[in-house]
Order: structure tokens, then sequence, then C-alpha cells
């Protein structure tokens, strides 16, 4: 059923604009995908901004730090007997500076004496990062991430040396820079984005520093098992596509975020939900395929109703011409105008192919006309060839039998005659006269025979069938060939011509089988049925090619298709290789 639509040039004229619109279509998947590369490329421009931001905010707040930690170490100098006041001190600044969950003085063997929180027992700063690089560093210094001791907040302590007595170790103020606020400008960030968004902090380590939203339960939390995590650690700046631990495919933009606050390497990841990050593309995509798809549908219902009206017309009125051409109306024109189009051009040479093949139809017919009429000539000549032949041989027949078989005969008499009155003696002129009456037998057999030739008289006598199982015994005679005969018992009421030419027909193809078949057996069959007269011969030989059976120069077969048509029957010939030959002739015996 498809392959049959395929064959109408309607359908296949839209599938050329299906064809057409193809293109048309990849550049809509291809402006798709570029919109897609852009938006991935927004996105990574929009987190390397970000990182940028953080980084100017932290350093602003590192500044800050280092001012007040000054401020602070100034004061706690001078007031180094007073852990109360200093502690005072601290508290008011902390009211000021929300930013900080703490602030204090370290003693320069680690003790904490001065804190804004109040301490619950003695606690050592020794072992913390901050206390150690301040004194060594003997300059401001920041530590590391990590839970305070007196606060239990995540914290990123700031430090700064200062030295009560010149020439003993440093003691060392600090301020505890809380993580919820040291990120505030996430929080900023976050109000601003759509849901779905997220904005994380994370540390070489794979710590989460900040996370919007679900701050607390992420912040502190490592990562270090989770592939998309690992991921962004081994390439630092670029984008991926992963799924969520809610299973959404998500796009994880990340960068390096880069102050003087931070020691260590942190990142900066924005994760956008697929759809989300692609939705401007995808609305895009989707409104250009409904476009196109419309476009498309207009152009394929355009092509329908025009390629009737322009095409289909002029194809239609050509293919019923030619169907009426091919039935043999060869009258038969398209009817149509002729424009300076193809189809106009291709109906105008159809109706002048047409007419042409009119003036041939009609010079054929005629010529038809006459080769029959030839032809019923040269069939009419030949049937009264063979029945003046006939005739002549009739008459030379009868004239070879009648008068020169009774002048033999007559002639024998008187040999015989002489023979009787002769006297005995001498023997020489008896035995001429005997060799006489042996020549003149011979003779008169002879005359026999070429009477029978001419025409046997059996023929004449006791009708066909009589004359066709002599002839049978007579080929037997002379060729050694079994020659076998079926033949009715009751004598078919011929007429002479009919007769005649059937006999004529078993004498041909007996003399061709001698000729040509090398059989040695063959049978003549002579039959009735619902008034036709069937007359078959066969033989076993090596049987007729069909080349020779057309060939224009086997006149013994052209001579019996000739006798059976004249006799308006019909003749078929066929030759098996190997197997023999076999003629069938069948004639109206009326």
């Amino acid at each position: 059923m498809n392959l049959i639509l395929l064959k109408s040039l309607r359908v296949r004229l839209l599938l050329l604009v299906l064809v057409a619109v193809i293109p048309a279509w990849g550049v809509i998947a291809y402006s798709a995908s570029e919109q897609r590369r852009i938006a991935i490329a927004e996105i990574q421009r929009n987190v390397l901004r970000l990182a940028k931001f953080s980084a100017h905010g932290e350093e602003q707040v590192l500044q800050g730090a280092r001012q007040i930690l000054i401020a602070l170490a100034n004061y706690v100098r001078t007031a180094d007997d007073n852990p109360a006041g200093s502690s005072a001190f601290c508290a008011g600044l902390l009211k000021q500076f929300r930013r900080y969950a703490n602030m204090g003085a370290v003693k320069s063997n680690g003790d904490v004496f001065c804190s804004a929180v109040p301490l619950d027992k003695p606690t050592s700063a020794a072992d913390q990062s901050w206390f150690r690089r301040a004194v060594e560093s003997g300059g401001f210094a920041v530590g590391d991430y990590h839970v305070g001791r007196i606060t239990g907040k995540p914290v990123l302590v700031l430090s700064y040396p200062y030295r009560v007595v010149e020439g003993e170790p440093p003691a060392v103020v600090f301020a505890a820079l809380d993580l919820k606020w040291l990120n505030q400008h996430i929080f900023e960030i976050e109000s601003q984005l759509p849901d779905g968004f997220t904005i994380t902090q994370m540390d070489e380590n794979a710590v989460i520093l900040a996370r919007r939203p679900d701050a607390e339960q992420w912040l502190g939390r490592s990562m270090i098992h989770n592939p998309v995590f690992r991921e962004i650690l081994s390439q630092e700046t670029g984008v991926i596509e992963a799924r969520s631990d809610e299973d959404i495919p998500h796009i994880y933009a990340f960068a390096p975020l880069h102050s003087s606050l931070r020691q260590r390497p942190v990142y900066m990841i924005l994760g956008i939900p697929r759809h989300m990050a692609f939705a401007d593309s995808n609305r895009i995509f989707r409104r250009n395929l409904t476009l196109l798809g419309i476009v498309a549908l207009g152009a394929m219902l355009a092509a329908w109703l025009g390629s009737d009206l322009f095409i289909m017309r002029q194809v239609k009125a050509m293919a019923q011409a030619s169907r009426r051409l091919a039935a043999g109306e060869m009258g038969a024109r398209t009817g149509l105008g002729y424009g300076g189009g193809e189809l106009g051009q291709l109906a105008k040479s159809f109706d002048e192919m047409a007419t042409a093949l009119e003036q041939r139809q009609s010079e054929r017919r005629q010529a038809e006309m006459e080769l029959k009429r030839s032809q019923e000539l040269f069939r009419n000549l030949s049937t009264h060839l063979q029945v003046v032949r006939e005739e002549e041989r009739t008459r030379i027949a009868r004239k070879i039998h009648d008068d020169m078989g009774q002048a033999l005969t007559a002639l024998k008499i008187d040999v015989s005659w002489l023979n009787k009155k002769l006297p005995n003696d001498p023997d020489s002129i008896h035995e001429k006269l005997q060799s006489m009456v042996a020549l003149i037998n011979e003779t008169i057999e002879t005359v026999h025979n070429v009477s029978e030739d001419l025409r046997p008289g059996i023929l004449d006598d006791f009708g066909l069938a009589a004359a066709i199982e002599w002839q049978a015994e007579e080929f037997q005679k002379r060729t050694g060939v079994e020659c076998r005969t079926s033949l009715p018992t009751d004598e078919f009421d011929l007429s002479k011509e009919k007769s005649t030419n059937l006999f004529r027909i078993v004498q041909e193809s007996l003399t061709n089988i001698i000729r040509h078949a090398n059989a040695t057996e063959v049978e003549i069959q002579l039959s009735e049925n619902g008034g036709i007269l069937v007359l078959e011969i066969r033989d076993n030989g090596k049987g007729i090619s069909d080349a020779a059976i057309t060939h224009p120069r086997s006149f013994g077969l052209i001579g019996i298709r000739e006798r059976g048509h004249s006799l308006g029957g019909e003749v078929n010939i066929v030759g098996i290789p190997g197997e023999g030959t076999r003629i069938v002739v069948k004639i109206s015996i009326t």
C-alpha cells in the first residue's frame, strides 16, 4: 500500500515539500543547540561574577576586621590587668559588629583571658591555626574554618599579635567571623533567584562552607564521596551536568573564589535545574517548531490544492488521452491549451504524437488491406494452380494409362502372337521376342507407376481412407519404415478438392519424413469430431526445429499449410527435439 501511495505524483510533490522543510528543521535544532550553549556560557559567567563579588565582599570584611583588631589590641594592651573590662569592651564591639560571633584576647601561652562571649571554663587557643599564624608571622593572620570552642558556631577566626613588654612572646587578639554573616551576600543573591537554584561554597576538602537554601542542613558537611563534588574539585572551573540528590537533572557551574581572607582554595558553585537553565531555549525551540509546522502544513496544503490546479489536471487529461489512445481510439487528444510551460509543451508533443500515430495507423491499415488482398490473390492463384495441376495430372495419368497402356498391351499381344507363329528355328528370334515381351511388361509397369504417382486411381475409385492406406503400404515397401494407419471404416463424404488436398498433405509429409526425420516409425490417423475432420501424421524422428518450421525455403511445409488454408482449415506443426514431429490438419467436413 505504501509503495502504491509513493507512485502518486501528488504524494511525491508533498514529499518534496517535506524534504524542502527538513533543512529548516535542522536550522531550528542547531539554533536551539546554540541557545543552550549560550545559556551554559551565561551561567558560567554568572558564577564567575558571583565569585568576584564574594571576593570583593570578603576583602572589605578583611580590611574592617584588621582595623577592629588593631584597635582592640591597643585597648587590651593598656588594660592587660583588667580582663573583665576588656571582655566588656569586646562585648560592646560585638553588639556593634553583628558579623562577628566572638571577640577576645589570648595570652602569649594561648590561654583566653578576654572574651565577648562569657567563658564557662578555662579555654586555650594554643593549638589553633589562627593563634600560631599570628605569633609566627607577627602580623594579621587568618585561621581555618572550624566550629568555635567558645561559641559553638562555624567561624573563621582573624587574629592580630601585640606585645605588652618588648622582648617577650606576643599576645593575640582575635575576632571570630560568623560564617553565616560572611556569606550574607549569598542570601541577597538567593532572594533574586527563582526556586530550584542553589548556591554553594566548598573548600578544597569538599567541606560545605555556605549553602543556600537549606544552609543548616549542609553547613560543615563533607561531600568528598559525592561524585559531583569530586568532579568539581578535579576541574576547578567549568560546567557539568549531573543529577542532584533528589535525582533531578541539574547543571552545575563552578569557579574558584580568590581573596586575601581565604588562605586555601574555595569554590563557588551555582546549581540550576536543567529544565530551568534551558527554559528559554526550549520555549523558543517549541515556538519555532510550531511555526515551522504551521508553515509546512500550509505549504503542503498549497501543494495539494495547487498541484490539482496547475499540474494534476493536465496530467490527468494526458493520462486519460493515453488510455483512450491505447484502447485504439486514435482520435484521442488532450484538449489542453499549449502554453509556454513544460506541461503545455508536453501536451503539444502528445497531441502531435497522437496525430502521427493516427496517420501511421491509417497507413498501416491501408497496407494491411493491400497485403491481405495480395495474400488472397496469391492463395487464389495457388489454389487455382493446384486445381489446374491436379486436373492436368489426372488428364495425363488417364492418357498414359488409357492410350499408352492400351497400346503397349496390344503390342505385347502382337509380339506374343508372332512368337507363336514363327517356326521353332531359329532360337535367336524367339529369344529376341521374349526379350521384347519382358521389356514391354516393364514399360507397362512403369506407365502404371507413373500414372499412379500423377493421380492414384484408388483415390477417385475408393476414396481418401483407401488411398491413404495404399500410400502407407507403398511408403513402407519403398523405405522399410514402419507406417501404421488408424482410419475410419466408413468413408467420409468429401469433395474431390478436399480429398485431393488431404491426400497430397499425406504424400508431402511422408516425403519430408524420409528426407529429414530419420524416423523408424510413422503413424497416420484420420478421424472425425463434431463435423471436423482431423488428419494427424506423427513420427519418432529427430523432431523439426522452430527455425525450420518458419524457414521461408521450407517449401514442403509451406505447401502443406497453403493446402490446409485453401480448405479453410487449420494446420499445426510441432517438433520436439529427440522425440519427433507432429502435423495436425483440421477441416470442416461440410
